[in-house]
């Protein structure tokens, strides 16, 4: 008998949690959850909580069994509700009039290229790859080197980011849009926001990963232009000045800790990509379009 009303309990649960699902996928698919209050939420899961609660006290394994489904249906709709509710607070700080968008790892799938180079360069200079891996993205390739080899005098930085980057030039064969671009190159060109791709990169890296990929961006800010790169704020205004627009309307897209202070100390807002701390959290590109205004 307790196996079947753990059964039935379930069953209710189930049923209860299907009338979530064509919320939770519309809410999914539309990126929003503003038709559905915190105060609804919180009514209805104090409602679920004093049931479970109930279930437990009396020792009602169907009761238990049903609300155990229905707290796992509330809590995923909430956790939706609160990643859209802080994309669309983005919005509400201040009209986006620019996007700067990095580049590796951002804008270009290059990812594997880059670890393919740190790599070969921590073999040729003898530096343990394992030091390097969880600093290899976002900043220039001097400033990762002085982290990793502290020791190397100004000249020798110089000579290992050369290399480091040369081991980059051509090694173009897997560089390709990064997930969502597309959608969020059509939508800048059919609203003809502003924008502009800033990276560590030097130019002639840059000009190959964009080429490889066909982007062509309508302003290039690369390490190239700046006195300091990433997390160095100099880049992000560099761009926002040579679009004409205010950096505290500009949107910072990016992927590395570095990449995303730099955007906060320019002042702009920071998307992050998935899962990096910004003011906005986006999981690709295709979100980050979802920002935008419309055509």
């Amino acid at each position: 008998m307790p196996a079947l009303t753990t059964l039935i309990g379930l069953t209710a649960g189930l049923l209860t949690t299907s009338c979530w699902a064509p919320q939770i996928v519309r809410s999914y698919r539309t990126r929003s959850t503003g038709d559905i209050s915190w105060a609804y939420v919180a009514a209805l899961g104090g409602g679920i909580v004093l049931w479970l609660s109930y279930g437990t006290i009396t020792g009602d394994a169907a009761l238990i069994a049903a609300n155990i489904a229905t707290v796992l249906a509330l809590g995923s709709l909430a956790l939706l509700k609160r990643h859209y509710d802080r994309q669309h607070d983005a919005g509400r700080r201040g009209r986006i009039e620019a996007v700067l968008l990095d580049m590796d790892g951002t804008l270009v799938d290059s990812d594997a290229a880059v670890e393919r180079a740190w790599r070969e360069w921590a073999r040729e200079f003898e530096i343990d790859h394992a030091v390097i891996a969880p600093i290899m993205h976002g900043s220039p390739s001097d400033t990762t080197i002085r982290l990793v080899a502290p020791t190397l005098s100004t000249k020798e930085v110089e000579v290992a980011a050369r290399r480091q980057l040369e081991l980059q030039y051509d090694d173009l064969g897997d560089v390709v849009l990064a997930r969502g671009a597309r959608e969020l190159l059509q939508r800048l060109a059919a609203t003809g926001l502003p924008w502009a791709v800033v990276t560590s990169a030097d130019r002639r890296l840059a000009k190959a990963r964009l080429d490889a990929a066909g982007v062509h961006p309508p302003v290039l800010v690369t390490v190239d232009d700046v006195a300091s790169g990433k997390p160095d704020p100099e880049g992000f205004l560099v761009a926002a000045r040579r679009l004409g627009i205010p950096i505290g309307r500009c949107l910072v897209v990016e992927d590395s800790a570095p990449g995303a202070e730099a955007g906060r100390r320019a002042g702009a807002v920071v998307a992050g990509l998935r899962g990096l701390p910004a003011d906005v959290p986006v999981d690709d590109l295709a979100e980050v379009a979802a920002l935008l205004p419309a055509a």
